[in-house]
C-alpha cells in the first residue's frame, strides 16, 4: 500500500514520547490539571443567565437593519405617551394578553361567556398594585391614546349591550361600534376572534376563541411599575380561572416567556445528575472483567469525572470573560460527557491491546501512540463543527457553539493529561499485581486456593511461571464480533438482506426529506403544558386568519406637496392591497390616502386655503388635518424635522399600515414578507417594510438552502482532516460518503420525527458531523489496512477490531443524552431526537452497512499484504490495535519480559 501515513507518523511517535513522559511524571500531570480547574471554577461566581427571547431570533438579517431604521424615525412604543398597539416595534412590549375558550368547547359568543369575560375585563382594570408605597390601577399605567386607555374593540361592541344580546349583529372583520353621540363607527374586530364562523353576509355564527390585549404605556422611568402590574395579572387572571365556570384562558405577558426560558436552564439540572450517575456505572462496568487485575472500575469513574472538569472549566472561564449563560447552553453538559467517556473507551482499548510483559511507560508510551491520533481526529472534527455553528444568526445557538468548543478543548487538554496521569498509575498497580479495589497484591487466577478467591480476588500474571507466554485478554464481546457475528453479516444472504435494508432505509429518508416543515414558534420556547405554551399553542392554531399590520416605510424626502408624487404613492398602496395577503383598502391605515380625500374637501370648502406648493400644504396637515380626531393617529406615521434657521418643517420620513391576513403557515408568514419586500423593491421610490414580527419570520427564509450550503462547507472542512490525518485518501472519501448518508437519515427521519427544521435543529444536524466521523473512519481505514487479501476476512478482521468500541461510544453517547427525551421543553427534546438518530445511524454504518458495502469494493481497493515475520502474533496484535485508532504503527519485534 502507498505510503500516506506521513503525518500520522508524525502525531503517532510525537505522542508516543508524550505517553511515556507522563508515566515518569503522573503526579505532576494529575495535580496540574485539578488545580487549573480549580482556578477556572472561580469563574462561576461572575456567572449570569440570560433568558432572553431574542436570543432565538436572528441578528444579522435585514429585518433587522429595517427594523433599525423604523426605530431612528418613529416611536417604539415605550416611551410613554399616547401610542397605539399596531404601531409598536418591539416583540415584546409591556401588556397582558389573554386568550379565552369555552370550557364546553362551544362559541364563546354566547351571553353567559361574555358576561364572565366582561366580568373579567372589570377586575383586570380595577385591580390596585401597591409598589414604593404608590397604589395604582391599569388606568394609571395603560397605554393611552388621545386621552383614553386603548380598549378592545370586541368588549366595546358588547359593553353595556349584553342585555340586547340577541339583536345585537357581529359582523368580520369589520364592524360597527357605537358612541356616545349616537353614532356608529367601524372598528376592525379581526385581532380579537379566532376560529371564527361566518355566514354569507359576514355575520359571525360562531368563533372559538377570543383575545384580548391589555397594554401598557409607561415609559422607561415606570419600567418597575409595569413590571408590577404584570405580576398582578397574572394572580388576578389565575384567581378567575378558579371561580370561573363557563371558560378556560390562557394569559402571557412581556416577560413570562423569557421567564419559562430561564426556567427551562434549571429543568435538566436534576437529569444532568441522574445522567452522571448512569454514566459513572457504565463507565464503571465497562471497564470491569473476569480479571480483578486487569479490571479498571476507578479508571472508569475517572474518565467521568474527566468530562466533568471540562464542563467546570468551561463554565468557569466563560462566565469570567462574561458571555452569559442561556438554555441552549444547557445542552452542553449531556454532550460533553457522552464525548468524554467516548475519548476514554479509546484509551482504554488501546491499553488492553498491549502485551502485560511491557514496562509501565512502554505501555505508555504505546498508548497514547494508539489513541491520542484518533481522540485529536474525533476532537478537531467536533470542534471545527462548532465553529461552523458559531457563525449562526441566532446569538444562542451562537453562544452554545462556544461554550460547547471550549469544553472540547478541555476534554481534549484533560484527556491527555488528567485521565493519562490516572492511567499510568493504575498501570502501575496493575503491574504490581494489585487488586483493583483493595490495592492487595493477589494470585493470579490459575494459582487461586478456592472457588471465592477465584471469583472475588484473583487476576494479573505471573511473571515468572509465564513468562514470554501469550496471555489471553481479549473481551467476550470482541470474541463475540470474532467468532459469530462477522461470519454471519458476511453470509452471501446476509449481505443481501443487508444491502435491501439499506435501499429502504435510503428510501426512508429521502421520503422524510420531502416532508420536511420549516419554523421555530414562539411556544416551543415555552415550558410544556404551561400556560404560556398554551397561549401560544392557540394563537398559532385560532388567530392565524388576521396577521399584523405591516408598516410601509417611505425612506426619502418626498414632494408630498404634490399631486402626482401622492398618486404615486396611492398607485403603491394599492399593489400591497392587492396582495393574497393583505386585507384590502377598509382597513390599510394610510396617511396619504386620508389626507388626499381630505385636501379635495378643502378645496371645495376652502379654496383660498388649498393653495398649491408646499407652505399651504403644511400648514393645512400639521394644522388642520392631524388636529382632526378622526386623523390624530397619523401624527404617529409622519417624521419631521425642522430647519434651526428657517424653522421650516419637512417631512423627513413616513409611512403607512398594511394590514395582513391569511398567514395559517409559517410558510405563509415567510411568502407574505417577502412578497411585500419584493412590491417595496420593485417601486421607483425608496421603500422598505416592517414588522418586529419578521425578525421570526426571517429565521424561516431559506433555510433549507443556507442548511445544505453550511453542510457543504462543514463536510469540506472534515474531509479535509480526514485526508490529513487519516493515513489513505480512500478511507477520507469512504468517511465523507458515511457522513453524507448518515446526515441525510438524520434529516429525513427527523422530519417523520415530528422535528420541523429551524435555526435550532439546523445546528443539531451540522454538529451531526463532528459526531458521525468516528463510526465510519475506524472500519473504513480498518478495512484498508487489514492483512488479508479476501474482502470477506479483512470485513472480519475490522469488525472484530471495532466492533465492540462501535458500540460502546453509541450506549455511551445515547446514555447522555437520554435524559432529555422527557425534558419539558422542546428545544431539549429535539437535541435527544437528533443525537439519538446520529448514533443508532452512526453505529448502524459501522456495524451493518458499511462492513457489508466494503466486502463488494474490497477487490477495488488497496490492502496490505500479510507478512511471515516470525512473531505473527505479535504484530497481529499491535495491527488490531491500532485499527482502532486510525494509526499504522511498523512491526515491532516481540516483547520481552518485563518484571515491573
Amino acid at each position: 500500500m502507498a505510503n500516506y501515513d506521513c503525518m500520522d507518523r508524525s502525531f503517532s511517535r510525537g505522542f508516543y514520547k508524550y505517553g511515556k513522559l507522563i508515566a515518569r511524571h503522573p503526579l505532576v500531570f494529575l495535580i496540574s490539571p485539578i488545580l487549573i480547574m480549580i482556578l477556572l471554577s472561580v469563574g462561576l461566581s461572575q456567572f449570569s443567565l440570560n433568558g432572553n427571547v431574542e436570543l432565538f431570533l436572528p441578528e444579522d438579517c435585514e429585518a433587522r437593519l429595517d427594523g433599525a431604521f423604523t426605530t431612528d424615525h418613529f416611536l417604539i412604543g415605550t416611551e410613554g405617551g399616547d401610542f397605539l398597539p399596531n404601531r409598536e416595534l418591539e416583540l415584546f412590549n409591556r401588556r397582558g394578553r389573554l386568550i379565552l375558550t369555552a370550557l364546553d368547547g362551544k362559541s364563546a359568543l354566547r351571553q353567559d361567556f361574555l358576561v364572565d369575560l366582561l366580568r373579567l375585563d372589570q377586575e383586570i382594570r380595577s385591580f390596585e398594585v401597591t409598589l414604593n408605597y404608590t397604589v395604582f390601577t391599569h388606568e394609571d399605567v395603560c397605554q393611552r391614546f388621545m386621552g383614553q386607555c386603548v380598549d378592545n374593540e370586541i368588549l366595546k361592541f358588547y359593553r353595556g349591550r349584553l342585555h340586547e344580546f340577541e339583536n345585537l349583529t357581529l359582523t368580520y372583520p369589520l364592524s360597527e361600534i357605537p358612541t356616545d353621540f349616537g353614532l356608529t363607527i367601524p372598528a376592525f374586530i379581526g385581532p380579537n376572534l379566532g376560529g371564527v364562523k361566518l355566514n354569507n353576509a359576514s355575520v359571525v355564527q360562531g368563533v372559538q376563541a377570543i383575545r384580548l390585549f391589555y397594554s401598557l404605556g409607561t415609559g422607561p422611568d415606570e419600567d418597575d411599575f409595569a413590571d408590577a402590574w404584570e405580576r398582578e395579572f397574572l394572580q388576578v387572571v389565575d384567581d378567575f380561572q378558579n371561580e370561573t365556570s363557563t371558560m378556560r384562558i390562557m394569559r402571557s405577558t412581556s416577560m413570562t416567556l423569557s421567564a419559562e426560558v430561564n426556567e427551562a436552564a434549571f429543568t435538566v439540572l436534576p437529569r444532568f445528575v441522574a445522567t452522571f450517575c448512569i454514566l459513572v456505572l457504565f463507565a464503571v462496568c465497562s471497564c470491569i472483567m473476569r480479571d480483578w487485575v486487569l479490571s479498571k472500575p476507578w479508571l472508569g469513574f475517572i474518565g467521568v469525572i474527566s468530562a466533568a472538569f471540562s464542563i467546570l472549566s468551561a463554565l468557569g472561564m466563560l462566565s469570567l470573560v462574561g458571555l452569559e449563560y442561556n438554555n441552549i447552553v444547557s445542552l452542553m453538559p449531556f454532550l460533553i460527557l457522552g464525548v468524554g467517556v467516548d475519548n476514554m473507551f479509546v484509551m482504554v482499548a488501546a491499553w488492553r491491546q498491549l502485551s502485560l510483559y511491557l514496562s509501565v511507560e512502554e505501555r505508555m508510551g504505546r498508548t497514547f501512540s494508539e489513541a491520542a491520533v484518533s481522540i485529536t481526529i474525533t476532537n478537531v472534527t467536533t470542534v471545527l463543527a462548532f465553529i461552523i455553528g458559531a457563525s449562526s444568526s441566532l446569538p444562542g445557538v451562537r453562544t452554545f457553539c462556544i461554550y460547547a468548543g471550549v469544553a472540547m478543548f478541555f476534554v481534549y487538554f484533560y484527556q491527555m493529561t488528567f485521565f493519562g496521569a490516572a492511567m499510568a498509575l493504575i498501570g502501575q498497580r496493575e503491574a504490581q499485581n494489585l487488586h483493583c479495589y483493595t490495592c492487595k497484591k493477589v494470585l493470579p487466577r490459575e494459582e487461586s486456593p478456592n472457588k471465592f478467591y477465584l471469583l472475588f480476588c484473583s487476576g494479573g500474571i505471573s511473571r515468572t511461571k509465564h513468562k514470554g507466554h501469550t496471555i489471553d485478554l481479549e473481551h467476550r464481546i470482541m470474541k463475540f464480533f470474532h467468532l459469530y457475528y462477522a461470519p454471519f453479516i458476511t453470509r452471501s444472504w446476509v449481505k443481501g438482506v443487508v444491502l435491501v435494508c439499506y435501499v429502504l432505509y435510503l428510501g426512508g429518508a429521502i421520503y422524510g426529506c420531502t416532508q420536511i416543515k420549516e419554523g421555530l414558534t414562539l411556544k416551543n420556547l415555552a415550558l410544556d403544558d404551561s400556560p404560556t405554551f398554551h397561549y401560544y399553542d392557540l394563537e398559532d392554531t385560532k388567530f392565524r386568519e388576521v396577521g399584523p399590520a405591516v408598516s410601509v416605510i417611505l425612506k426619502d424626502e418626498l414632494a408630498y406637496w404634490d399631486p402626482a408624487v401622492r398618486g404615486q404613492i396611492e398607485n403603491l398602496t394599492q399593489k400591497f392591497e392587492k396582495s393574497y395577503y393583505a386585507f384590502g383598502k377598509e382597513i390599510t391605515q394610510s396617511w396619504v390616502r386620508d389626507f388626499s380625500r381630505y385636501w379635495g374637501a378643502i378645496e371645495l370648502v376652502w379654496p383660498d386655503k388649498a393653495k398649491p406648493g408646499k407652505e399651504a400644504f403644511m400648514e393645512v396637515l400639521t394644522q388642520d388635518f392631524l388636529m382632526d380626531p378622526r386623523y390624530q393617529m397619523y401624527q404617529l406615521d409622519i417624521d419631521f424635522i425642522q430647519d434651526n434657521e428657517t424653522g421650516e418643517r419637512t417631512i423627513r420620513t413616513s409611512r403607512f399600515l398594511v394590514q395582513t391576513r391569511n398567514l395559517l403557515t409559517y410558510v405563509d408568514e415567510s411568502k407574505m414578507m417577502l412578497g411585500m419586500r419584493k412590491i417595496a423593491e420593485e417601486s421607483a421610490l425608496d421603500v422598505i417594510v416592517y414588522h418586529p414580527a419578521f425578525v421570526l419570520y426571517e429565521s424561516q427564509v431559506g433555510i433549507i438552502p443556507n442548511l445544505l450550503q453550511t453542510l457543504g462547507i462543514a463536510l469540506a472542512c472534515m474531509f479535509l482532516v480526514a485526508v490529513i490525518m487519516i493515513p489513505h485518501p480512500v478511507c477520507a472519501v469512504w468517511v465523507t460518503l458515511c457522513v453524507i448518508s448518515i446526515d441525510a437519515a438524520v434529516m429525513g427521519y427527523m422530519a417523520l420525527w415530528d422535528v420541523n427544521v429551524d435555526p435550532i435543529s439546523m445546528v443539531n444536524i451540522i454538529l451531526c458531523i463532528g459526531f458521525s466521523v468516528d463510526f465510519s473512519a475506524h472500519v473504513t481505514y480498518a478495512f484498508v489496512v487489514a492483512p488479508k487479501e479476501d474482502p470477506n476476512s479483512r470485513a472480519g478482521y475490522a469488525l472484530h477490531a471495532l466492533g465492540m468500541a462501535i458500540l460502546q461510544g453509541a450506549l455511551s453517547s445515547i446514555i447522555a443524552i437520554s435524559a432529555l427525551s422527557t425534558a419539558p421543553v422542546y428545544i431539549f427534546r429535539i437535541f435527544f431526537k437528533t443525537l439519538f438518530l446520529v448514533m443508532v445511524f452512526g453505529a448502524l454504518h459501522g456495524l451493518v452497512f458499511l462492513p457489508v458495502i466494503l466486502t463488494f469494493m474490497g477487490r477495488c481497493m488497496p490492502h496490505r499484504a500479510p507478512k511471515e515475520e516470525k512473531d505473527k502474533d505479535a504484530v497481529a496484535k499491535q495491527q488490531t490495535s491500532k485499527l482502532l485508532h486510525n494509526i499504522p504503527l511498523k512491526p515491532r519485534p516481540a516483547a520481552q519480559p518485563v518484571i515491573a
